[in-house]
């Protein structure tokens, strides 16, 4: 009897593990069977960024010709990892630039909905195979399974290693400038996705790239990158928005950054030298970038006038991002996890008198009351840390989009709180949804057996359909789901996503998010001007195809005449003007990024950022 438990329990092993052959631009990769998902892990997608390759746009991988075993997770990529109860070490190797693959067939005619989630940790920490409650929290075999998507996970450069700007950088590039290594690795990675993703059964015309906090950050930057276009079809972007860093003062921060390891010689000597020193000497000496609830950002992207050249806001509002449509949204406890257990009414005052401007403090005081119990002063520090970081944030890109694209915005707000009784004072925690999202919290310690709730069903089912109705259709309606309305400036509708989900509601935090707006000064973003009310809010130029290697073809609509077209360059020098024309060839011109102004009765209706490649 023993013999044969013994065989079946082998031959299920076998037919579990049994291995899956995949051919892709590089050479094949062989995955395994999980279940009735077909997982890849570890494939290469850009040639170790190690030696003279450091602080270097990434690279293809070098073709194999031995079929290479993808079953494991690659290394995560150097870092200082910070751990919940304080304590840090550092891990990870340089050779890390690697992808993971779920799939239900690899089928190249399945053509199903690709997800390439970009994973966050403050842009210096992180990776593909992070655990949390003891299991994976990115595994996408659930997800893939129940979605019916292809699900794709990345890792990219972190801290130093990923986006050091430096005045000694600057020689090796044909714009003299320095950084962005971390969103060239997730370029190259999209790259990667459109050109294999079919042979596992994803179409590559319809991606979307999807992100929590700074992996959020990173999804809203590459809505800002013409190197992106036409890579992704939709984005969604959790708990974090587009930030871009200004250049000279991350150069100034870079210079400091080598000093601290040599000061002899040039600045090309200092960076030949750097080259030298170990990652995990590079990554030592970094700072949690959480902390007390202040969320930091270490090490960001900047214009670097090759993968970004302007700031978000002023991309957006110019309608010269990538137009998709977008979910965005974040947490009712985004920092919960992340201040003090306990929090005394004077701790409370003393935040506001440290976060908001003296003469704001009175009205903060109002919206965030520090109370007379140790609860209410801990609910108000949450909330103020969470609105100024999360909520207002959320909203200023939600407004910016809709007004400036005609593809659908969506906005959530994650409100649903584990049903274990030691985790619901945190509410919905920073990174909470991801568990339901990938439907892994009943993997977690605390999401096994009876502890499994029907409430935590009921939220995983609901974020996973979300999700994946999203990718599919640019729409997360769908089924016998709650209505969720198109985001619009106007009502500020969202949908309070929990076991329950609630669409009906609009004006998300609204007077807290005035509130932060007054205290930095901040000036909504505006649609372009429009012909009667610039065509029904919005008009948008398109333009095809784009990019090009000599013609450009405008839509331009029949109502609209004596018009004229204005090419520029990025620098806002005029190149070209033709009027009444809905082509331009630029065979003469260049390779760069040009920008298409449409001007009607002396006013600027509308712009578009157009390629010229060969």
């Amino acid at each position: 009897m023993n013999k044969i438990l013994l065989l079946l329990t082998v031959c299920f092993s076998f037919s579990a593990l049994k291995s899956q052959t995949v051919s892709t631009q590089f050479g094949e990769v062989v995955g395994a069977t999980n279940g009735a998902i077909k997982e890849f892990l570890g494939i290469p997608f850009a040639k170790p960024p190690v030696g003279n390759l450091r602080w270097k746009a990434p690279e293809n991988p070098t073709n194999w010709t031995i079929p290479l075993n993808t079953t494991a997770f690659a290394p995560e990529c150097p870092q200082k990892k910070f751990e919940p109860d304080g304590s840090s070490a550092i891990v990870g190797n340089e050779d890390c630039l690697y992808l993971n693959v779920w799939t239900p067939q690899t089928s190249n005619t399945a053509n199903l909905p690709v997800m390439v989630f970009i994973h966050g940790g403050g842009n210096q920490q992180g990776s593909t195979s992070v655990e949390s409650g003891s299991t994976p929290m990115y595994a996408g075999e659930n997800l893939s399974e129940r979605g019916d998507v292809v699900v794709v996970t990345i890792q990219y450069r972190l801290g130093p290693l990923g986006f050091l700007v430096h005045p000694g950088l600057e020689p090796e590039t044909a714009n003299s400038t320095s950084g962005n290594y971390a969103a060239m690795d997730q370029i190259l990675a999209l790259n990667w996705v459109k050109n294999n993703i079919a042979n596992f059964g994803g179409n590559p015309e319809n991606v979307t790239i999807f992100g929590e906090s700074a992996g959020a950050v990173n999804v809203g930057n590459l809505l800002t990158t013409p190197l992106a276009n036409g890579l992704f079809d939709r984005a969604i972007m959790q708990s974090g928005g587009p930030v871009i860093g200004n250049y000279l003062t991350l150069r100034n921060l870079g210079v400091t950054f080598v000093n601290d390891f040599t000061t002899t010689g040039t600045n090309v000597d200092k960076i030949a030298f750097m080259r030298t020193v170990s990652s995990d000497d590079l990554v030592a000496d970094q700072t949690q970038p959480l902390s007390g609830g202040v969320v930091g950002m270490n090490w960001a992207s900047t214009i670097d006038n090759v993968v970004f050249f302007d700031y978000p806001a002023n991309v957006v509002q110019n309608g010269l991002h990538n137009h998709v449509p977008v979910m965005i949204g974040s947490n009712k406890d985004e920092m919960s996890l992340s201040i003090p257990p306990t929090v005394t009414p004077a701790m409370m005052s003393t935040l506001i008198a440290g976060a908001v401007p003296a003469a704001f403090q009175t009205q903060a005081a109002i919206l965030y009351p520090p109370g007379s119990t140790n609860a209410v002063a801990r609910d108000s520090y949450v909330r103020l840390l969470t609105d100024k970081q999360f909520t207002a944030t959320s909203r200023r890109t939600a407004e910016c989009l809709s007004k400036n694209q005609n593809e659908p915005v969506f906005r959530y707000f994650f409100t649903q709180k584990h049903s274990i009784a030691a985790l619901q004072p945190y509410g919905a925690y920073h990174g909470m949804e991801l568990f339901y999202i990938f439907n892994t919290w009943e993997n977690t310690i605390g999401g096994q057996a009876a502890l499994f709730s029907d409430q935590d069903d009921s939220t995983q089912n609901v974020c996973l359909d979300y999700w994946t109705n999203f990718a599919a259709n640019g729409n997360p309606n769908g089924g016998t789901l709650a209505n969720w309305s198109v985001y619009s400036a106007t009502t500020d509708c969202y949908m309070d996503l929990k076991a329950t989900p609630d669409g009906t509601n609009c004006g998300l935090r609204t007077a807290e998010s005035d509130f932060w707006d007054d205290v930095i000064s901040y000036i909504p973003c505006t649609a372009l001007l429009s012909v009667e009310e610039m065509m029904e809010k919005g008009f948008q130029i398109q333009c095809f195809p784009n990019p090009s290697n000599s013609v450009f073809n405008f839509e331009i609509p029949e109502k609209l005449s004596n018009y004229s077209i204005e090419v520029h360059s990025l620098s806002g020098e005029l190149i070209m003007k033709l009027v009444n024309k809905k082509s331009i060839d630029l065979s003469h011109l260049e390779n760069s990024v040009y920008i298409a102004h449409v001007i009607f009765n002396d006013q600027l209706i509308g712009r578009t950022r157009i390629i010229k490649i060969d």
